[in-house]
């Protein structure tokens, strides 16, 4: 078994050295990515769905004390 690196061949190297030809030049034109500008609906449905988790706990809490409480007297 070979363990070296891989190297590009000698023809192919001068091409990824040339400088210029990567994206270090910014952009003019710059667009927000998709998903910031159109979110899912999942995104949208998450925040009301852990909310109304936390209310269901709360009011079964508060439910199974008020039941507990009347079992008492």
């Amino acid at each position: 078994m070979n363990r070296k690196p891989y190297l590009p061949a000698e023809g192919q190297r001068g091409q990824a050295e040339r400088p210029g030809t990567g994206p270090a030049v910014p952009d003019d034109h710059y667009l927000p990515p998709r998903k910031t500008v159109h979110p899912t609906e999942k995104e949208k449905w998450l925040p009301l769905f852990y909310r109304s988790l936390l209310w269901i706990f709360v009011l079964l809490v508060v439910g199974l004390l008020f039941w507990g409480y009347q079992r008492l007297y």
